[in-house]
């Protein structure tokens, strides 16, 4: 074989290998994945069976009842699956992309994710610093995020690049090992409402309170209204900017509450 053949068919083989690693895209995952799977199996299952009952008409005024109700049912529990798929797939990004731009970046902020799942703030965060640095935390619970592991989100860093601007870590939100002040950016999306008892989530709250820094913003998100973290906010002492729907910007039901730590 000569040396000309042999070079072009290293040069081929290293085309296919950079074609193949092009084709490799960060997976951030699906939100409540068990949530909408359930939902978009009871949507199709009550339409299939009250699109029957409908069509049984010696059956009577109650099974037409009944098939009206199951329809409308499933209308509503699809509609609800496919509002989650279509989050998961473009509004998450889209919402992601106008969070961030909330922030008038400088490039050398310590930026927290709380509840980061497989990084998607956190990894849009790093993608803005220089010599910043941002840490996620999470408790990894695949339940809230489908693939939600340390692995899955070091995996996403790697093909995003961000892995010098990048520190992950196992913190539960109520009770974190940070010191004061500690952050200039604290954001969170779909995180606290995981939190079930009401005084917990307020001790979040004001947990996160505690490790922002004085100047600092705090940007919470979440599909429940998001006027409790306001008023645990107000209360640590920050200064509540807004907390409002956001929901043509997600595709989904989203709330959001900026607050701002008082020099």
């Amino acid at each position: 074989m000569s040396e000309s053949h042999s070079n072009k068919q290293n040069l081929k083989g290293n085309q296919t290998q950079k074609s193949s690693h092009h084709q490799v895209k960060p997976n951030y995952g699906v939100d409540a994945p068990g949530v909408m799977w359930n939902f978009l199996r009871v949507g199709v299952s009550a339409i299939a069976v009250g699109l029957l009952s409908l069509s049984f008409n010696t059956l009577g005024i109650i099974a037409f009842c009944a098939g009206l109700v199951l329809c409308t049912v499933g209308l509503v529990s699809l509609t609800l699956g496919l509002v989650m798929v279509v989050y998961a797939l473009r509004g998450k990004f889209i919402y992601r992309d106008y969070m961030l731009s909330l922030i008038d970046w400088q490039g050398d902020e310590m930026v927290l994710d709380v509840g980061t799942g497989r990084g998607l703030l956190m990894i849009g965060a790093a993608k803005r610093l220089t010599t910043g640095k941002a840490i996620g935390i999470d408790i990894w619970n695949d339940e809230d995020l489908s693939g939600n592991t340390v692995e899955n989100t070091l995996k996403n860093v790697e093909l995003e690049d961000v892995k010098d601007r990048i520190e992950l870590m196992t913190e539960d939100v109520r009770q974190m090992s940070f010191a004061d002040d500690s952050f200039d950016v604290i954001l969170s999306t779909y995180c606290l409402h995981n939190i079930e008892n009401e005084q917990e989530r307020e001790a979040s709250c004001l947990e996160i309170a505690r490790v922002l820094e004085p100047g600092g913003t705090v940007l919470i998100s979440d599909y429940i209204p998001t006027h409790d973290y306001a008023k645990a906010f107000t209360a640590a002492g920050l200064s509540v900017k807004s907390s409002k729907p956001y929901l043509l910007k997600a595709f989904a039901p989203m709330w959001m509450v900026v607050a701002t730590k008082k020099c």
